[in-house]
């Protein structure tokens, strides 16, 4: 009695048909088995931080910005921090502190889990920014962090360091920047104060070499005694006119009047001499030129001095303004000892691997389909 042949070769294509994706499942149990049996676990608390700044009050101009945006005015600083967490400076800051790296290569942790025993310096930072993880809202500003580690302990240590070199860096930013500030207009002021010291040195120069006080004072206490002088002068040729009216010229009355008018003249010749000249040898100036000078001087002492008290009043303001600068970080979320592993996350990752292989297997076994067909054909 022969059996028919058609079902059972039938049912050997089918499994043949069906030995790859045995494959797929077998390569899943591997995963299967090293998420359950092998994985280290992975902890993370979470912290949440925000920049604050101490400026009392922003301008009109920012507020109405960040109101309209709403972008708050602190993002350049959390940007700020957030590059300085995920910097090697930090990293190296924690592994001389805490021996993060030594933490991550243990032996106690899965092969594919730790880190390797031969990373280098870039491996070990791709490493420890994989495991850090930073989550910014653009629109409140809060920073989120993550810093994961094989044991509670160890991560609630390293977020908490991290934390502290966060908050020491966003301190030493803001004071950085008020020191410069602050050297940099103490230079300037004490610039202008070595300035005007240079312009009174001058002017008492000045006054000592041409013994006046000030050519403007000295100027026109000259020109009243000139009038004056030359008033009496007037009033002695009149006085001289009416005595010749009715004496002689030999008359001790015209003699006596004709002799003052002469000693005022003579006054009055050496007095213009003196409008002529100032000094003496090649330092010999007129008045007018020795007025000039003054002003002159007088003027730049005048804008030293204007430049000193705006040096001082900028110093001022920049101390008020550098402490308005100085930030500080604001813990919204403390971390706390986490009670359970957050990574790796196995049933989530368990079905993303089942579904990713059988996507591949299906689409390989299209490709393959659809080859076969068109060499049949």
């Amino acid at each position: 009695m022969n059996l028919p042949t058609k079902p059972v070769n039938q049912a050997a294509e089918f499994l043949r048909a069906q030995k790859p994706f045995f494959w797929v499942i077998a390569a899943w149990f591997i995963c299967f088995l090293y998420f359950v049996l092998i994985a280290s676990n992975r902890y993370a608390p979470e912290v949440q931080v925000y920049v604050k700044s101490v400026k009392m009050q922003q301008s009109s101009e920012l507020s109405a910005l960040s109101v309209l945006t709403g972008v708050p005015t602190t993002t350049s600083d959390i940007a700020l921090l957030q590059s300085y967490i995920h910097s090697h400076d930090l990293l190296t800051t924690l592994d001389q502190k805490i021996g993060l790296k030594a933490h991550y290569q243990s032996d106690e942790w899965d092969m594919i889990s730790r880190l390797s025993s031969s990373a280098t310096e870039e491996d070990f930072l791709d490493y420890y920014r994989d495991h850090v993880t930073l989550d910014l809202d653009d629109h409140s500003g809060i920073l989120s962090i993550k810093a994961e580690a094989f044991t509670p302990e160890y991560a609630l240590e390293l977020t908490n360091q991290i934390l502290l070199e966060g908050e020491a860096f966003i301190n030493k930013v803001g004071q950085d920047i008020a020191v410069k500030e602050i050297r940099f207009v103490e230079g300037e002021l004490s610039r202008a104060r070595a300035d005007l010291e240079e312009r009174e040195r001058a002017l008492l120069a000045f006054q000592s070499q041409y013994q006046m006080l000030s050519p403007k004072a000295e100027g026109e206490a000259f020109q009243q005694v000139m009038t004056s002088m030359r008033s009496e002068l007037v009033r002695l040729r009149a006085e001289e006119k009416v005595l010749m009216s009715y004496l002689n010229e030999s008359a001790p009355e015209v003699v006596a009047a004709r002799a003052r008018i002469k000693a005022i003249e003579d006054q009055l010749a050496t007095e213009q001499g003196k409008l002529s000249t100032s000094g003496s040898g090649a330092d010999s100036k007129t008045i007018g030129e020795v007025n000039l000078d003054y002003r002159e001087l007088e003027m730049r002492l005048e804008f030293a001095t204007q430049v000193y008290k705006s040096a001082f009043a900028t110093l001022e303001q920049t101390r008020v303004e550098a402490y308005r600068k100085l930030k500080h970080l604001v813990i919204v979320q403390a971390p706390t000892l986490p009670d359970e592993a957050a990574y790796p996350r196995k049933i989530y990752q368990l079905l993303t691997i089942f579904v990713f292989m059988t996507l591949a297997y299906g689409i390989t076994a299209l490709i393959i389909a659809t080859v076969r067909e068109h060499r049949d054909v």
